[in-house]
């Protein structure tokens, strides 16, 4: 068995470590990874390894093993063994896994969509990544969409919370949203849905300027300007800002620019997590660091889970509607493959209209 690892220290270098075939305990399952998505999300994952426990999930295997971690990606993987009464050898999971070729599973909280890992390692961890969808229950479940599902589930899931976070606070009183790294899939996917909402504020996009065309190109965007011009954002009216970037240097420049009429600014992700992390000129006081999986379990306990998974799942599948038009997906071949693209992921240099799918 294959395993992709990340030097902790220095989140650029990788190593693939072959592992034993794992042996399963009574009330356990086998699971044979079939195929994840690699985004920047998952660069995020690392960059927050620490301080948000996603090392914790998955132990790796090898030499000096405390100095390597295991990126969680999302995707499908197969039943191939089961010491579980209540999972069959064949089902189908949509979840959270290593880049690995297996994964020991301890079903708990079974029901006909879903499971929970009950693993004692993920015990504390939060709740919505230790879900996996039973995919084969689902009455409308196609193969076809796997590689679309993968890809932006999680991140158009992401984009209606942070739409419903705004919208909560009566768009924090800004006329105008800001959206640093526009190009993000997860910056889209929110824009989409600002421009669905007839009483949202304007959204001006901010990108590099080799996807400014891209960007524009979607029509999602009200506006959109490179990092080198976002001066031209008029300072003179209320703003509020959903930053997908972490780059410290244009969220100083657009803070100091807007000055009192920055109201609101949502820390969100970490497209350019390279770029030095502290800056004068942010104003601290009204910023804050979003957490999908918190806001999803706020969402939950408010709507309850039948009508927030209805609200959330109908706001996704529209995202990927409109998605799926620009969106080239490529296939990598295995762990290999991913090793020889993964350089390129952390340097962002993946084109923006671009899917990578690892396929096992």
């Amino acid at each position: 068995m294959l395993e992709f690892q990340t030097n902790k220290a220095d989140l650029t270098q990788s190593r693939i470590v072959k592992t034993d075939k794992p042996v399963i305990s009574h009330g356990e399952i086998l699971v044979k990874v079939d195929r994840f998505a690699f985004t920047a999300n998952n660069i995020t994952y690392a960059v927050m390894g620490d301080q948000l426990r996603y090392w914790q999930f998955f132990a790796p295997n090898g030499e000096n093993a405390d100095q390597w971690g295991i990126i969680p990606v999302w995707g499908f993987a197969d039943v191939i063994e089961s010491n579980s009464d209540d999972i069959p050898v064949g089902d189908r999971l949509f979840g959270y896994f290593p880049p690995a070729h297996e994964l020991v599973l301890t079903p708990i909280r079974v029901n006909g969509l879903s499971l929970m890992d009950g693993s004692d390692r993920r015990a504390h961890l939060p709740p919505s990544y230790n879900l996996y969808q039973r995919v084969n229950h689902e009455p409308s479940y196609d193969p076809a969409h796997d590689n679309l599902r993968m890809l932006l589930a999680v991140l158009h899931l992401t984009a209606f919370c942070l739409l419903d976070l705004l919208k909560s606070h009566n768009w924090y009183g800004a006329e105008q949203v800001v959206i640093i790294s526009a190009s993000s899939k997860t910056s889209i996917g929110l824009a989409y849905g600002l421009d669905e909402d007839k009483g949202a504020p304007t959204v001006i996009g901010l990108t590099s300027t080799p996807n400014l065309d891209f960007v524009t190109s979607l029509d999602a965007y009200d506006g959109v300007l490179s990092y080198d011009n976002l001066e031209q954002i008029d300072a003179s009216k209320p703003t509020v800002i959903v930053d997908m970037s972490a780059n410290f240097a244009v969220l100083s420049r657009l803070h100091s620019h807007l000055g009192d009429n920055m109201r609101f600014t949502s820390n969100v992700g970490l497209t350019h997590w390279e770029e030095p992390r502290q800056m004068s000129g942010i104003i601290k006081e009204r910023s804050e660091q979003f957490f999908a999986p918190s806001y999803i379990q706020k969402l939950m306990k408010e709507l309850g889970a039948e009508e927030s998974n209805k609200r959330t799942s109908e706001y996704i599948m529209q995202c990927a509607k409109k998605t799926s038009s620009w969106l080239k997906v490529k296939e990598l071949d295995g762990i290999e493959g991913l090793s020889e693209v993964y350089k390129d992921v952390c340097a962002g240099h993946i084109p923006a209209d671009e899917g990578l799918v690892v396929v096992m």
